[in-house]
């Protein structure tokens, strides 16, 4: 028996699908971060792969955010 997706992921899954936009976000300490747009999740992507080879150490990673029209904010796995 296949198992159901949560409601929460389904919602997000549709946030993601109908972005306007994303921004991607390293916070490398506690006063140092680092944010930039992207107008696609594979220029996101890009972005991340640069930030975490820059600055990633320890297992520190960057998050992608998709931004709704409305101005939600959903992080994508």
């Amino acid at each position: 028996m296949a198992k159901r997706p949560h409601p929460a992921d389904t919602r997000d899954q549709a946030r993601i699908a109908s972005a306007v936009s994303f921004a991607v976000h390293f916070r490398k300490g506690p006063l140092e971060t680092y944010n930039e747009p992207a107008a696609s999740l594979d220029a996101a992507r890009v972005i991340k792969a640069r930030m975490d080879a820059e600055h990633g150490r320890f297992g520190r990673r960057a998050m992608i955010y998709a931004i709704s029209k409305s101005g939600v904010s959903t992080a994508v796995p």
